[in-house]
């Protein structure tokens, strides 16, 4: 049965059981690196005479005790604890260590060991950063021998805390991942909130198992060294994984991954693990990078660059070295090896980041001509409706035999009828005939819900038809969305008629639906 009320206990620096609740608490006010003391005798900051363990001697000669803590420091000094089924209600009075004023406060804390929750004030909270209190480690260690109770209980075996956690925070990730307590502190560090079930499935929930499959879901072989570097600094296997899934094998090489400035760089774009799939906007390009650069270049040299990239993110516009990384994935199939060579001796700074820029737009020119040049996919009973009107041969006078030739008439001289075959050639009707083919017409052939047919005579576009799959007109009309007339009506109706199709006089434009 734990103690109602908790105080602290200055001469065996810890906190203790108290008969009654603690009423107050004067702590000593000092500044280390200037080896100063604030005196209350005196009302003014001196110098260290004399220090030990216990006590300070200050330059006026009076004698403070602990505890000794800095300036505007939250220091608590009570806990009234009061235990009720499997819940806690704690208590904690606790003041602002100043030299100027001392003020009281209090703030309520409940906590729920079959809930898994903790609320301050009313309201759940589970980043150290919304705890303002701290729980001393004597009443943290009565919490956690009752949770690891039920653990061994439940699961037969009674986890450590391998985590540099302490209070609060140590509790909340011992109830939210008591296997795994690690992962509350990676949480709190990339602002996953642990009641999230993006939270539970890497962490495991309640499986002696959890940490294992952590390191299995993100493809990591959890060898001893691994291990002590996941205890030392849990963020570090963020580094790793993601250093790992961009294609590094190496190991000495995975092992330098774990550094500060990788990791804030991660961090920045918000790495998500749920269910165990790494994700972030530049996984893709990176990946592409440095596949391409481990064609020729090792490992080490890959790194290296990358490292490059990071200390440009820090030292210059971030939006450079986001740019110039995404405009790679869009790019890095047209360079030379020469080219990326370059770009992996340079890292994503300016020079790599306009290259690339200037290198994009000559690509999206390119692929818009393919794109226009793309043949659609148009069923070939479609081609039967390609026709030339008039006749095939004329009679032409030969000054040389006196005789009149039978001659191929020009298809400039007859009404020639083809089907659109691309978008290029939607844009030139479009152009030619001052309608909206060109450009409101390509997704509707693209998607075979009509054939655009044209006729040109004299090498400009006359007639524009839009046919049907059922061979059913939706509209016929000459330049500028005109009604046919005279040769163009004469031609129109030739091709009806030799291609079997219902002759309409007049229609409507319309738009591409």
């Amino acid at each position: 049965m734990i103690a109602r009320y908790w105080g602290y206990n200055a001469n065996k620096n810890k906190f203790e059981p108290f008969r009654q609740e603690p009423l107050s608490l004067f702590p000593t006010v000092i500044e280390p690196k200037k080896r100063t003391v604030f005196c209350r005798w005196c009302h003014r900051w001196e110098y260290i005479r004399l220090a030990g363990r216990k006590r300070l001697m200050s330059e006026c000669g009076k004698v403070y005790t602990r505890p000794f803590v800095t300036e505007n420091r939250l220091v608590d000094y009570g806990y009234d604890i009061q235990k009720r089924d499997n819940a806690y209600f704690i208590r904690i009075r606790y003041q602002r260590a100043s030299n100027e004023n001392r003020r009281l406060m209090e703030t309520s804390y409940f906590l729920d060991f079959d809930r898994k929750v903790l609320l301050r004030n009313g309201k759940s909270v589970f980043d150290s950063r919304s705890i303002e209190n701290r729980l001393p480690k004597e009443i943290t260690k009565i919490f956690l021998d009752e949770m690891s109770e039920q653990y061994k209980e439940q699961f037969g075996i009674c986890p450590t805390v391998s985590s540099a956690l302490e209070g609060f925070s140590v509790i909340i990730g011992y109830m939210l991942s008591p296997f795994n307590v690690n992962f509350y502190k990676i949480a709190q560090h990339w602002g996953l909130n642990p009641y999230d079930k993006n939270f539970s499935s890497l962490s495991s929930g309640d499986t002696p198992t959890a940490e294992n499959e952590m390191f299995e879901s993100l493809g990591i072989k959890p060898t001893k060294r691994i291990r002590r570097l996941y205890q030392e600094f849990p963020q570090a296997v963020v580094c790793y994984a993601v250093a790992k899934d961009l294609g590094f094998t190496d190991v000495n090489i995975l092992q330098k991954t774990p550094g500060a400035h990788f990791y804030a760089f991660l961090k920045f774009y918000m790495v998500s693990f749920t269910g165990g799939e790494i994700s972030y906007p530049l996984r893709d390009p990176l990946r592409a990078f440095v596949q391409d650069m481990l064609e020729f270049a090792s490992q080490k040299t890959v790194w290296n660059s990358i490292e490059r990239t990071v200390k440009h993110f820090f030292t210059g516009p971030k939006n450079i070295v986001t740019d110039g990384i995404n405009t790679y994935l869009h790019v890095h199939t047209y360079l030379t090896d020469g080219e990326k060579k370059e770009i992996l001796k340079e890292g994503f700074n300016q020079y790599a980041h306009d290259f690339l820029v200037r290198r994009s737009e000559v690509v999206v020119q390119q692929e818009v001509k393919v794109k226009e040049e793309a043949y659609f996919d148009i069923d070939a009973k479609f081609f039967t409706l390609e026709y030339k009107t008039g006749k095939a041969h004329k009679r032409v006078y030969n000054p040389k035999t006196k005789q009149e030739d039978l001659v191929p008439v020009p298809d400039e001289e007859r009404f020639c009828f083809y089907v659109a075959r691309n978008q290029r050639t939607l844009k030139e009707i479009g152009e030619g005939m001052k309608n909206c083919v060109g450009w409101g017409y390509t997704n509707y052939v693209r998607e075979k819900k009509c054939v655009i047919i044209y006729a040109k005579y004299n090498n400009k576009y006359r007639i524009c038809i839009e046919l049907f799959s059922d061979f059913t007109i939706g509209q016929a009309l000459g330049p500028c969305n005109n009604p046919l007339r005279d040769d163009e009506l004469e031609a129109y109706h030739e091709w009806c008629k030799e291609k079997h199709i219902r002759f309409e006089k007049a229609f409507r434009p319309r738009m591409a639906r």
